[in-house]
């Protein structure tokens, strides 16, 4: 359930955990999503958050005017199928925002639609796992002439987002 909403009274465990923020500033959408950890997480979830970070900085480096949103999918995806991930992948990495959080373009198989300056749109390349969890940092990015501009101001390592008693 990659956008589930927990009960009131459920308590945040050991990790991974993905705190969700959607906002608007001056009538327009935003989002920033983070994975964090309780406690020092075990080889296997620094494995995955790795992995993740992996396929957010695969598509960043994509994206700019000129690229298709299909190859931005291709590309974060085929790195997700190198890895044996093909069973975790639950949705897009990422799509457009505007005056909604989820507009035009999509970034997806089978969207030829031309990134151009100005668009903004969400990195969130993921990864899930059945009893686990998932791995997923959200952004908000614009397009920019010569590339883009994370809009978001958030932690990303995974030292940042280890909270320790």
């Amino acid at each position: 359930m990659p956008h589930s909403i927990p009960d009131m009274a459920a308590t945040v465990d050991h990790g991974p955990n993905v705190n969700v923020a959607v906002f608007r500033l001056a009538g327009y959408a935003a989002e920033c999503e983070r994975t964090f950890f309780m406690e020092k997480p075990t080889k296997e979830e620094e494995l995955h958050f790795n992995q993740m970070m992996t396929a957010r900085n695969i598509m960043l480096d994509m994206l700019r005017p000129g690229v298709k949103a299909s190859e931005v999918e291709t590309k974060v995806r085929d790195y997700l199928i190198d890895q044996h991930l093909t069973t975790n992948i639950l949705h897009r990495p990422g799509h457009g925002i505007g005056l909604n959080n989820h507009e035009e373009p999509t970034l997806s198989l089978g969207n030829d639609t031309v990134l151009k300056e100005n668009m903004v749109v969400s990195v969130e390349p993921a990864i899930y796992f059945e009893g686990q969890g998932g791995y997923r940092h959200s952004d908000t990015v614009l397009i920019t002439k010569d590339g883009h501009k994370l809009l978001t101001n958030a932690p990303v390592t995974l030292e940042e987002l280890t909270v320790e008693n």
